[in-house]
């Protein structure tokens, strides 16, 4: 038997349910955040891209660019960033100091990751409450896109849940960086 074939022998497949030391709670939520954020990347990414190529042959090749394309994938690019916010908290595939995480020891990387889920969780609690709490002013105001007036208040209140998912997804890093268990989604 090659050193390959050991290898896949000694370790089970990626994924397997049997190595997976996340709750059953926490791993239907990853994979709900997982699913939310791959959706969203096709639909949102592939939109976006439909809109600025199609913006761009008209403006060029007839001089009639498509009127509110800024609005449409300004507004696609926050839900964007916002559907994918829970999962990437989760996944471990935000920005953060990885040379300096990798040579801390383990005790003071966790102390680290707990400092850092406190931080984001008070992020997004206050965020979801700054959302929820401009959404009638919005609506009062009739505020909305510029061209389009495409309403800002349904935007907010995406950010407002956004804000509650990714609070969870903090919660479950954080209870899961406590108790010494496999801390980053599979």
């Amino acid at each position: 038997m090659s050193s390959i074939d050991e290898f896949s022998v000694s370790r089970p497949p990626p994924g397997d349910p049997s190595t997976d030391e996340r709750p059953a709670l926490i791993r239907y939520y990853d994979s709900f955040t997982r699913g939310l954020f791959t959706v969203s990347m096709l639909v949102m990414l592939m939109g976006m891209t439909l809109v600025i190529g199609l913006d761009v042959i008209l403006r060029m090749g007839m001089g009639q660019p498509i009127r509110g394309a800024h609005d449409i994938v300004g507004l696609s690019l926050l839900l964007l960033f916002l559907l994918g916010l829970p999962h990437s908290w989760r996944g471990g595939h935000h920005v953060r100091m990885d040379m300096i995480y990798r040579v801390l020891p383990r005790p003071a990387g966790r102390l680290v990751d707990v400092f850092a889920g406190l931080a984001a969780f008070v992020f997004a609690a206050m965020l979801a409450y700054q959302a929820f709490k401009y959404v009638p002013t919005l609506i009062a105001r009739n505020a909305g896109s510029m061209l389009l007036s495409i309403p800002y208040w349904p935007f907010a209140i995406a950010i407002g849940v956004s804000a509650i998912l990714f609070g969870i997804a903090v919660l479950m890093d954080l209870y899961m960086a406590l108790t010494g268990r496999k801390d980053r989604v599979a």
